[in-house]
């Protein structure tokens, strides 16, 4: 995915753009909005929980071998041709949920595709490569594109996405088969660990870790997410980089708040915060493959700024949008079934630096500044929500409207559970 507000190219492969808001037809009002209450605030924990460890296949990608967890010998790219690293938890167009991987931004954008090499961090097997020559969200066709998905154990993966090539060689062994598509064996493709695999340029590196052999604590129903497996088991990858690597890479790490790395998963049993799908669309699955995230929603903290709460939601006046609330609160991590309905002021909102507050959009961001975010302009629309069950959200868009302008629930208004 190539990445961010205004400078966000398709993640894997998709784009962002910004909806316009519309006013939406008023409809005869079924529940009322009187005195609308104050959420008990309840902190979120900091205490992280642990993972849960399960057991893992002893063969669960072609051509892997051992299992458990490998130390990495190199950096995806070149430290000293990274601007900077986005972590993982962003949200940006059909990316509804906190996104299970982090960018890598090449050093100069302007130089054109295939300029920085791509090597691999550890000895595996290149048990998925796959091209891609469509926005992942428009569907409008573009220069090809590469997916590759490295086995070091049989449950220890490392993946690579938006390479703009992949060596000759590697290309020349996949065609073969077509990575199995083409009705032939598919084995997968040894590599060494610092062996270059591809080249990147004019956009991000998609850069993620998973270990089959954990499970993220904050899903939590886990097998909701079964049409992106690896999600469930994303894991932090800083602490499998040699000291010297580790340092240089958090050094351009923009998310100063622990942990460094971002953090995808935030449900809590009984309170607004998380993940929250439509009911009756297939969980994370999605109905339509070309817009799975249209019945997604995400009540979760900003991955730059974790103190600014965000609201996410895949249909927004036909559009999937990230919006922030306005007045920040009442928090999702207070919101539970006794706290009955709650009206949110959805506002844009953007990023600067504190050290130096006229500095603004995420594009102008360095390593070094404490990245805030404040919200910007008028209010976009309005979101009813009401825990209705321990699991279950009723919730309401009015792209368009002002807090007058909504007194209650219509008969369009949707339940989301999870």
């Amino acid at each position: 995915m190539v990445l961010l507000v205004g400078l966000l190219a398709p993640a894997c492969g998709g784009g962002l753009t910004e909806a316009t808001p519309q006013a939406i037809t008023d409809r005869a009002v079924q529940t009322t909005l009187a005195d609308l209450p104050t959420a008990t605030l309840i902190p979120i924990p900091t205490v992280v929980p642990t993972p849960t460890v399960v057991p893992a296949p002893a063969v669960r990608f072609d051509g892997c071998t051992g299992t458990g967890t490998v130390q990495f010998a190199h950096s995806p790219m070149g430290l000293e041709e990274i601007k900077y690293l986005i972590p993982y938890g962003l949200m940006a167009g059909g990316h509804v949920t906190p996104i299970d991987h982090m960018y890598f931004e090449p050093l100069d954008r302007s130089l054109g595709r295939d300029v920085y090499e791509v090597r691999a961090v550890q000895d595996g097997v290149i048990y998925k490569m796959q091209p891609r020559d469509v926005n992942v969200d428009t569907g409008q066709a573009k220069q090809r594109e590469w997916r590759l998905d490295i086995a070091h154990t049989c449950s220890f993966v490392s993946y690579l996405d938006l390479l703009t090539s992949v060596d000759p060689a590697l290309e020349a062994e996949w065609a073969k088969t077509e990575g199995g598509r083409a009705g032939q064996g598919w084995y997968g493709i040894p590599i060494k660990a610092g062996q270059l695999i591809g080249r990147i340029g004019a956009q991000t590196l998609d850069f993620g870790v998973y270990d089959y052999n954990v499970v993220l604590p904050g899903y939590i129903v886990p097998s909701h997410y079964d049409y992106e497996p690896w999600k469930v088991h994303t894991v932090d990858p800083f602490p499998y980089f040699p000291t010297a690597i580790r340092d240089s890479l958090l050094a351009k790490m923009l998310r100063k708040a622990e942990p460094r790395a971002g953090k995808i998963d935030h449900d809590v049993d009984g309170r607004a915060v998380g993940n929250w799908f439509q009911q009756g669309t297939n969980w994370y699955q999605g109905l339509v493959q070309q817009k799975y995230w249209d019945g997604h929603l995400a009540l979760v903290p900003d991955t730059y700024d974790p103190t600014a709460w965000r609201f996410s939601i895949g249909n927004f006046g036909g559009n999937a949008k990230q919006l922030g609330i306005k007045g920040n609160g009442p928090a999702p991590s207070g919101i539970g079934v006794e706290s009955g309905l709650i009206r949110y002021e959805l506002v844009l909102y953007d990023y600067y630096a504190a050290n130096e507050p006229n500095r603004t959009g995420i594009v102008k961001m360095r390593p070094t500044d404490d990245i805030r975010s404040r919200d910007m302009g008028s209010v976009q629309g309005i979101a009813l929500i009401q825990m209705t069950g321990p699991r279950t959200l009723k919730c309401e868009v009015f792209p368009g409207k002002t807090a007058a302008e909504v007194t209650g629930f219509t008969s369009a208004a949707k339940t989301y559970e999870r």
